[in-house]
């Protein structure tokens, strides 16, 4: 399929939702949803210079500053790229374009612009419909993320090569940043998280220079985007000997996250994966230390729907991307989390990581 043809089926799919609902059209700010929808880069963690108006009669336009316009202009075909002039606001140039019932994002818009708006427009909430489109992937995207997560398993490979006691937090993060670059990191998903010993059981630990050895363990979470798409993992090694009560721990969560990685398939609720490693980390003694969700989507964002969670009601379809991860973190101890992403299919599900899963020490 032809990439115009898809950010056009894209956009039309959501402009049912937009006609259906009887808004004029539907205002879009988040530049994840707007690269699903017409293709424009953006930057992760950037609020970007450009916003959508996608109307009901398909006169979509894709509003920018000129800081994102060339951009923009080489790689958007299936909207109106609309450059604003210096000094000229986004929002006035939107009133060239919107009808009056606009739907909004109402996650993603803050209450102070939600009050501006509602002095032009009758505001309706989209009800996170484009996030929900973007949970189920098409061949393509999976294709993305697969290449994404290749990447990623082929500079964790590489950088264990050179890992040893001794080493900081800091140093085995670097090593990991390197080879990520190397291996085709367009940028990295998230900051890298390195945490051993007793910081294992900060599951978003950023790198100190703390040294490791003596038989600490080391979790390393970590992700990439390859072609605009991100992939997610976590694994857990160890710095010396490990303790007899550590690798009974990896051994808990590896059973449990291999019982849920079996047991994943459509029609499952989110949460009732998540209770397929639960149960079995609550049977073992642990079930007090393992304080989140199993899993999350991965897509366009490191984070999406759906999600896997004791919370989930929404049930797993074909072609969701989820994160299998469970941990187990005991303060003082450490913890021990590993982490797959997954695609479930027509039958079952499949694992797009290939890193080994095997206790590895150093």
């Amino acid at each position: 399929m032809r990439m115009i043809g898809l950010y056009r089926k894209r956009l039309d799919a959501f402009r049912g939702y937009v006609e259906r609902n009887g808004f004029d059209g539907a205002l879009v700010i988040n530049s994840e949803n707007i690269y699903y929808l017409t293709g424009s880069p953006f930057v992760i963690g950037s609020s970007g210079g450009k916003l959508l108006y996608v109307s009901k009669e398909g006169a979509d336009s894709l509003i920018v500053t000129g800081l994102d316009y060339d951009e923009a202009h080489d790689k958007v075909k299936d909207v109106e790229l609309v450059k604003i002039a210096w000094g000229e606001k986004l929002f006035e140039r939107l009133k060239k374009v919107a009808g009056k019932r606009l739907g909004f994002e109402e996650n993603f818009v803050s209450s102070s612009l939600k009050d501006s708006l509602r002095k032009d427009y009758e505001l309706k909430p989209l009800k996170g419909t484009l996030e929900k489109m973007r949970a189920v992937k098409d061949a393509g995207e999976v294709a993305k993320i697969e290449e994404s997560q290749k990447a990623a398993d082929r500079a964790l490979e590489k950088a264990s090569k050179v890992f040893k006691e001794g080493m900081s937090e800091l140093e085995i993060a670097s090593e990991l940043e390197y080879n990520l670059r190397r291996e085709g990191a367009e940028s990295y998903a998230f900051e890298c998280l390195v945490a051993s010993g007793y910081r294992g059981t900060y599951t978003h630990g950023m790198p100190t220079k703390k040294k490791v050895g003596g038989g600490e363990q080391v979790v390393m979470d970590f992700g990439v985007k390859v072609s605009g798409y991100c992939s997610d993992m976590t694994r857990t090694i160890f710095f010396g000997k490990p303790k007899e009560e550590m690798v009974k721990i990896y051994q808990v969560v590896l059973e449990s996250q291999e019982a849920a990685l079996r047991a994943a398939k459509p029609g499952m609720k989110g949460k009732e994966l998540d209770a397929v490693a639960r149960r079995i980390i609550e049977g073992k003694g642990y079930g007090q230390y393992f304080g989140h969700g199993l899993g999350h989507g991965v897509g366009i964002a490191v984070h999406e729907e759906p999600g896997v969670r004791p919370s989930a009601e929404e049930k797993l379809v074909p072609w969701n991307v989820v994160t299998i991860e469970p941990g187990i973190y005991i303060p003082k101890l450490g913890g021990v989390r590993i982490e797959d992403m997954i695609l479930i299919t027509e039958k079952g599900s499949r694992d797009l990581t290939g890193f080994s899963k095997e206790l590895m020490v150093f």
